[in-house]
This record gives structure tokens, sequence and C-alpha cells, in this order.
């Protein structure tokens, strides 16, 4: 089994993708991994994406955690028709300049309580206590 990693993805992108609204996260590069991740609130928020999905007070939603379990299914590079054809998955209406990729995200499960946890760019592992943190609050 690999070592878990963990992705930050901003607010309120992260709480749309734990209520099941989106379901592919957008890349600007080729992810290879497949399977079990953690997912990473950071603590910026991507106001204009909150109050354009209506999000009223996304300072209130969790960041600097991890907040969710879910697999990476699949990965699809985007281009200008298929990002138009998934934008329901996706969720972003503008489409990126250079090159994406959609990261197909499946059996998304809250974790029973948040874990702090500072976050990277691209992939980081989860180690030690936060590790064993995020094990046991993983849903049974």
């Amino acid at each position: 089994m690999e070592p878990l990693v963990a992705l930050s993805i901003r607010q309120p992108w992260i709480d749309m993708i734990v209520r099941g609204v989106k379901t592919m996260e957008i890349r600007n590069w080729a992810v290879k991994r497949r399977g079990l991740i953690a997912l990473h609130a950071p603590r910026r928020i991507d106001f204009s994406a909150a109050y354009f999905y209506g999000y009223k007070q996304p300072w209130t939603l969790p960041r600097g955690k991890l907040i969710a379990l879910a697999e990476i299914t699949d990965v699809v590079e985007l281009d200008n028709e298929s990002w138009v054809d998934l934008v329901q998955r996706h969720r972003q209406p503008l489409p990126m300049v250079d090159g994406a990729y959609g990261v197909l995200l499946d059996n998304v499960k809250l974790l029973e309580r948040p874990v702090d946890c500072r976050g990277k760019q691209m992939f980081f592992p989860i180690t030690g206590n936060i590790l064993e943190r995020v094990l046991r609050y993983a849903p049974k």
C-alpha cells in the first residue's frame, strides 16, 4: 500500500467536493497518482468562487485542516470541448489557459473530526501523529 498523501483544495471548492456537488478537481499538471488520498483545506479562500456559488460567509468553512478522504479513480486531459462537456463535474466556468487535467474523485468521506495540518503544494505526505489522527477519525 502506498503511503497516504494529501492534496490541498481551497474553499469553497473542497466543500463542494465533500457535499458531492463537485466530483472533479482541476489541476494544471498531469496527476499520476490513483487511489486513496486525504483532502486538505488550506487557509486561503477562493472568494470569487465562494460568492459566485452563493457562500455568504466562506471564512466559516474549515481551513488549515485535513477534512476528508477520497479516491482518485482517473485523470483526464481537458481540451476546450471536454472542459465544457464536464463543467457540471468540475464547476469552473472559465477554462484554464495552459493545459488542464480533471482529477476524478470518488468515495469522498468526511473525517469525523477535522485534523489540523499545514498544507503544501502538489501532493504531500501524511505521517506520524497527523496520520494517526486521520486514521482515528476516518469513517468506519
